[in-house]
């Protein structure tokens, strides 16, 4: 079965600061979290950009789950390096630098193989990248896009274009409340609708995700951890294993599959924040996810 999952976003290093220590120069970026996530459930090729100083050593998660690195241009310079650091309760990352470097000026080409995937996660980059990449591919039968609100400030008309020709938006709370200037987020939601999109999937960080479409509305809650290691890449992890599980199924574009993916995303994104980088989120057991979405289908049965 046809079940590639086109990820197209940035790879990077990370350097992060939080109240359990800090890692310098781990593997990060939006496409590594969205694509390793996503290798359980489809078959995930990246495309992205990294520098001459990405070494096999950095690659090595990506072989593990058999992503398809074919897409992964190497230019001469350094690949992109994000700094951040975290208060006590993880909501707020507080940007310490940010050094574009090669990345600066990505710009997608799709091969044959490429333009013809199943499914495509467009991860948060620039939207007129995303539409550059939806004027490549050909058919494909879904189409998923996360965004931040450094786009939603400067690119705003480009991301609406986006939001036109995609099924499945992903956002966080203060993103969906800046893009459609309406504070309640199922109306928020509903303005998203209008455009175009399907299904609008709003982040609601601690406190899991919530649905907007017209075929239904559902929010559910994270799976709750006693301890959280780092939460740098949830986000992008939901949104790989969302696409990912959708990806894998004959027929998606029904409430019942979207709520699923909703709940492996959020299970997903649990094992992220277990350790930082994709450390934990690499090593994954068919039996760890299941156990875990039996323990959170279970959390949710009263």
């Amino acid at each position: 079965m046809n079940n590639e999952v086109l990820v197209v976003g940035s790879v990077a290093f990370d350097t992060i600061e939080n109240a359990n220590g800090s890692v310098q120069r781990v593997l990060g970026g939006a496409a590594s979290y969205a694509s390793v996530c996503a290798s359980y459930f489809a078959k995930p090729a990246v495309v992205a950009v990294v520098g001459t100083d990405f070494t096999p050593e950095d690659r090595a998660p990506f072989i593990r789950r058999k992503v398809n690195l074919d897409g992964l241009q190497v230019k001469e310079g350094k690949t992109f390096h994000w700094g951040g650091s975290y208060d006590k309760d993880f909501n707020t990352a507080v940007t310490r630098f940010t050094d574009l470097n090669v990345f600066q000026n990505f710009n997608p080409v799709l091969n044959e193989e490429q333009k013809n995937a199943k499914a495509v996660f467009l991860a948060n980059i620039d939207p007129e990248l995303q539409l550059s990449v939806l004027n490549q591919v050909k058919h494909p039968q879904i189409v998923a896009c996360d965004t931040m609100n450094y786009w939603i400030s400067s690119k705003k008309d480009a991301l609406m274009e986006v939001v036109k020709r995609i099924d499945i938006f992903f956002l966080n709370e203060s993103e969906a409340r800046q893009l459609t200037g309406e504070y309640n987020l199922i109306k928020a939601g509903r303005i998203l609708l209008e455009k175009g999109v399907k299904y609008v999937v709003i982040k609601l960080g601690s406190n899991g995700a919530m649905l907007v479409s017209k075929k239904g509305m559902a929010q559910l809650p994270p799976y709750i951890l006693e301890h959280v290691h780092d939460t740098t890449g949830a986000g992008d992890t939901f949104g790989g294993g969302f696409t990912g599980y959708l990806a894998s199924l004959e027929e998606w574009n029904n409430l019942d599959a979207i709520k699923r993916a909703m709940m492996i995303g959020n299970v997903m994104a649990s094992f992220t924040i277990e350790s930082f980088s994709v450390d934990r989120l690499a090593n994954l057991t068919q039996k760890d996810i299941d156990q875990r979405l039996q323990e959170y289908t279970s959390m949710l049965r009263f």
